[in-house]
């Protein structure tokens, strides 16, 4: 992870100014899972158009959103057949093995997958996730921006070898300004009363998740990014059995890139006005659109 977010910085560092979003947020969570999933380094950047369509176009029925999907499902298809009959001619077991063989190796030791099934699993895993961590990364490294004296001390940190307050202060700007503002939908099994408020058996309950987590109750000056904040059990990956199955994976990138960030840029600031900034429209996803910024060159 570390090489690929250098390999990032490494394409832009000269220049003084970057896109943050689209030159790194945006094409790390793609990458990543890629590698993951064992996707050839030369199709890679074809499955980062495909998210980019994704992306621009949201989750409705048009026809970017459409062909994107088509292709996908069409390569990755491809690529497990392909995967199949390379792991026939190969040992049984093999060190360094990615996701999409090892589902291959279960589906023929049991577990009943079709190709289509494996493909449609790969599809979940490398996309469920991505748009959320890259509003995380966007959202994190904006805060820091927008605070000096919490990035000065993260950065220090840092500088000591100290990645304690890196971890933390990750999870604080999960808190602070998260990728997802409202869970997706529960429905109420049974009739109950939940803070006053009667809720029949079937009824949809939504939970705005960027509220739960400035609750001054639960948590002392809601407001104020704290990097050193102390039982910071906020709800940016949600809770109990639908809890994120790729926050893990989510929190490796985000520590990696703003780690790396703050290493090789640290004079980074934003080059816009706060005001000037876009951010994506709709009701569940909080994230920029674009994250200009600059570097003095003595700084890189």
């Amino acid at each position: 992870m570390r090489t690929l977010t250098d390999q990032l910085i490494d394409a832009f560092e000269e220049r003084g100014e970057a896109d943050l979003i689209h030159e790194f947020a945006f094409p790390l969570p793609i990458y990543a899972i890629c590698d993951l999933l064992g996707v050839p380094r030369e199709d890679q950047d074809d499955f980062r158009d495909w998210a980019g369509a994704m992306i621009r176009h949201g989750g409705g029925p048009r026809g970017g959103v459409a062909r994107a999907v088509k292709r996908i499902r069409a390569y990755l298809g491809e690529l497990i057949h392909r995967k199949r009959l390379e792991l026939a001619e190969r040992a049984e077991e093999e060190d360094g093995e990615d996701l999409i063989s090892g589902l291959i190796r279960a589906s023929d030791h049991g577990e009943h997958l079709t190709e289509n099934e494996a493909a449609a699993m790969a599809f979940i895993l490398l996309f469920a996730g991505f748009e959320t961590t890259v509003n995380l990364i966007g959202n994190g490294v904006y805060a820091l921006l927008r605070h000096p004296e919490q990035r000065a001390l993260m950065q220090r940190a840092l500088e000591e070898g100290d990645e304690r307050l890196l971890a933390a202060g990750v999870e604080e700007l999960l808190r602070y300004d998260g990728p997802v503002e409202i869970a997706t939908w529960r429905f109420a099994t049974e009739p109950l009363t939940l803070a006053g408020q009667r809720i029949a058996e079937g009824e949809p309950v939504l939970v705005v998740l960027a509220a739960a987590d400035r609750d001054p109750e639960r948590f002392a000056e809601p407001d104020v990014l704290d990097l050193t904040r102390r039982d910071n059990q906020h709800l940016g990956y949600g809770h109990g059995i639908h809890y994120c199955l790729g926050a893990p994976l989510a929190r490796l990138e985000a520590q990696t890139a703003i780690a790396t960030l703050l290493r090789r840029l640290p004079g980074l600031r934003l080059a816009l006005d706060p005001d000037d900034l876009r951010w994506r429209g709709g009701l569940i996803m909080r994230g920029l659109r674009t994250l200009p910024v600059t570097w003095n060159s003595a700084d890189d």
